[in-house]
């Protein structure tokens, strides 16, 4: 009898353990449940699992502006530039290419080489080239590639003729060099964006002593092919 009631006993006071634990979520419910849209997960997610298109799920993930830099682009505008009349302006092709590295998304640095041309009224053809080294940041933009940039950067640059009027060829003396453009980067493939850029060139004709020296300016419009290799 007293065997039976020490046994009882035990029963009744086990009955509210056994109800507590039942409430209890097991470990399978603490890492399956609730998953994410991605299907991790809270506990596997990471702050940067939507970091950029294309990258993998484990390992160094580098930004989207990030790594090598080479960019070609063709455009055209307007070329003012000295002439026997002083200045005279006519339109322009342009050509462009760029070699750099992007540090972060914040900044890229690059040189570029530059070359535009164009015939004046005479048939004469004229050529302006440069070349520089460039800065460039990003002023409005997200992590995938996308955004508004700006560079600015100095180097030298010259002039070519060719007339086909009256006088041959010739090429002036290289000058400083002063170039910069607005830029809107469209990403396209984690690696490959288009780029159309507003562009301004300015560079210096040297003269010979005693005689100030002109100057060449082109502005317009091109679309640059651009890659980031990671």
């Amino acid at each position: 009898m007293k065997t039976a009631l020490v046994a009882s006993a035990f029963l009744l006071a086990a009955l509210p353990m056994a109800a507590r634990a039942d409430d209890l979520p097991t470990l399978p419910d603490l890492t399956l449940r609730p998953q994410t849209s991605t299907g991790d997960t809270p506990l596997m997610r990471r702050d940067d699992d939507d970091y950029g298109p294309g990258y993998g799920r484990r390992g160094y993930r580098p930004q989207a502006r990030q790594g090598l830099l080479i960019s070609f682009g063709l455009g055209g505008g307007s070329m003012r530039y000295p002439s026997t009349s002083g200045y005279d302006r006519i339109g322009a092709f342009d050509a462009d290419f760029r070699l750099g590295y992007g540090f972060s998304d914040q900044f890229q640095m690059f040189m570029d080489f530059n070359a535009d041309g164009g015939t004046n009224y005479n048939g004469d053809d004229i050529g302006s080239w440069t070349w520089t080294i460039r800065g460039q940041t990003v002023l409005i933009g997200d992590r995938r590639g996308n955004g508004l940039n700006l560079n600015f950067g100095a180097g030298f640059g010259g002039l070519t003729y060719n007339a086909n009027s009256y006088y041959g060829g010739s090429s002036s003396p290289t000058g400083l060099a002063l170039a910069g453009g607005l830029s809107y980067d469209a990403r396209i493939t984690p690696w490959f964006s288009f780029s159309p850029e507003l562009f301004y060139t300015w560079h210096q004709v040297p003269n010979p002593p005693g005689l100030p020296d002109d100057v060449t300016q082109v502005y317009g419009l091109r679309l640059n092919f651009l890659w980031y290799l990671h």
